[in-house]
C-alpha cells in the first residue's frame, strides 16, 4: 500500500472515530467565561462575614448580601484616604436609615486579618474615627476577590441578590452613595425619589484617589498613616 493511502486510510478512522463519540455522548458543550459579565461576575454565593464588637458593630456574623441592600467598604487602617471615607459614609448611611431603616446594610471590612491587626486595635480606630456601623475582615474566600474590589478605599452597592450594582474606588462623597442605594431601591419597589437631588447632605470635597493593594498612596502628601498594615 502506498504511503499516501495509508495515511488517509488511518485520518478517515479518526473522524469515524470522532463521529461515534459525538453520537454517544452528544455535542461538548462549552461554559461561557464570566470574566466580561456583568452579571455573571459581579455576584456570588451568599458569605459569611465575621464582626466585631465595636460603636455600632456587635460580635457575630452577618450574611451577604442581606434581605436589603448592602453598602460595603473594604479598607486598611493605615490608609489616610480610607479614614476619610469613615466621615462620608457615616453621613450616607445616617440619610439612607432615616428614609429607609434596615433595608440598608453599611459593612466595612478591613484586608487585614486578626492576627496583623487585633481585633481591640481595630475597635479602638473605628472608636477614634467616630465609626457606628457593622464593622469586620474580610473573610476567606475573600469577598473583595469575588465583588472585583482592588486597592482602598473601595465602596460596592450590593442588592439583595448578591449582584454589584455600584463600585467606586477612592474617597466618595455622602450624596454620592446615597444616590447610588437609592436608584437599586426604587428599581426594587418601583418607586420614584421625589427629592430636588441635594439629598439633604452637606458635602466638603473629597479626592477620588485610591490606595492600591501595594501600599502606594496617591495622596501621600495629605494621608497620614494611623495603624499598621
Amino acid at each position: 500500500m502506498k504511503r499516501r493511502e495509508l495515511v488517509a486510510g488511518v485520518a478517515s478512522l479518526g473522524v469515524l472515530a470522532g463521529a461515534g463519540g459525538i453520537l454517544s455522548r452528544g455535542l461538548p458543550t462549552f461554559e461561557a467565561s464570566d470574566d466580561g459579565g456583568s452579571d455573571d461576575d459581579s455576584s456570588s454565593a451568599p458569605a459569611e462575614i465575621r464582626t466585631i464588637d465595636a460603636p455600632g458593630s456587635a460580635a457575630g456574623t452577618i450574611t451577604v448580601p442581606t434581605d436589603g441592600v448592602s453598602v460595603v467598604t473594604f479598607f486598611v487602617t493605615g490608609c489616610g484616604q480610607c479614614q476619610a471615607q469613615v466621615s462620608g459614609v457615616g453621613r450616607a448611611r445616617s440619610t439612607l436609615v432615616d428614609r429607609y431603616g434596615d433595608a440598608v446594610t453599611a459593612l466595612w471590612l478591613t484586608y487585614q486579618t486578626p492576627e496583623t491587626m487585633p481585633e481591640d486595635e481595630l475597635r479602638e480606630w473605628w472608636a477614634e474615627l467616630g465609626g457606628n456601623w457593622l464593622v469586620g475582615y474580610d473573610p476567606t474566600p475573600s469577598i473583595a476577590a469575588t465583588y472585583g474590589a482592588v486597592g482602598y478605599p473601595v465602596t460596592i452597592v450590593i442588592d439583595e441578590d448578591g449582584e454589584k450594582r455600584w463600585h467606586e474606588n477612592g474617597v466618595q462623597a455622602a450624596d454620592r452613595i446615597v444616590r447610588a442605594v437609592e436608584s437599586v431601591l426604587e428599581e426594587e419597589t418601583g418607586g420614584s425619589d421625589e427629592s430636588d437631588g441635594s439629598d439633604g447632605i452637606d458635602e466638603a470635597d473629597g479626592s477620588d484617589g485610591t490606595n492600591e493593594a501595594d501600599g502606594s498612596d496617591e495622596n501621600a502628601g495629605t494621608n497620614e498613616t494611623v495603624g499598621a498594615v
